[in-house]
């Protein structure tokens, strides 16, 4: 029978499996890119290709960066919600976290889709889960408050 702790563990792992995706990308991103430029996109023009490729390379790896704190965050706040605190003032940190590495890769990613379009489509989606992020981190931040304020209530 599924539960709310499976719930959470079936996260923790997916979670640890973008980490080792993510770490595989860091150092085969460069080349995968080349290999999906020449390969699936034909591309064959040397000097568009090493240039779309220094596109690809000042735009991940800044970002991977911010997907690392993310994934952090990630993890320590669904052990958080796993051992049963949920509205703590650490979550919603996290949760602050989240929504500005989100912001973060929605700019870089958006300086870069002026090379390169895709990266305009990576731009709105990361910068629209930074404002759901948000808009939940204002929502539970509410419930921290609450609870806060029932607990000095006698």
């Amino acid at each position: 029978m599924w539960n709310r702790n499976r719930s959470v563990v079936l996260s923790i792992v997916i979670c640890a499996i973008l980490s080792v995706l993510l770490a595989t990308l860091i150092f085969c991103g460069p080349w995968l890119f080349c290999r999906y430029l020449t390969e699936w996109r034909s591309m064959e023009d040397l000097a568009t290709l090493k240039g779309l490729i220094t596109v690809f390379c000042l735009c991940f790896y800044p970002s991977a960066v911010f997907a690392c704190i993310a994934l952090y965050s990630l993890i320590r706040m669904l052990g958080n919600i796993k051992r049963g605190m949920i509205f703590i003032p650490k979550n919603v940190a996290y949760l602050r976290r989240l929504a500005w590495c989100c912001f973060a890769v929605a700019a870089i990613t958006l300086t870069g889709g002026v090379f390169y379009l895709p990266f305009l489509f990576i731009a709105a989606a990361a910068g629209f889960m930074g404002v759901i992020l948000r808009v939940l981190k204002n929502v539970i931040q509410t419930a921290v408050e609450l609870r806060e304020e029932n607990d000095l209530t006698i």
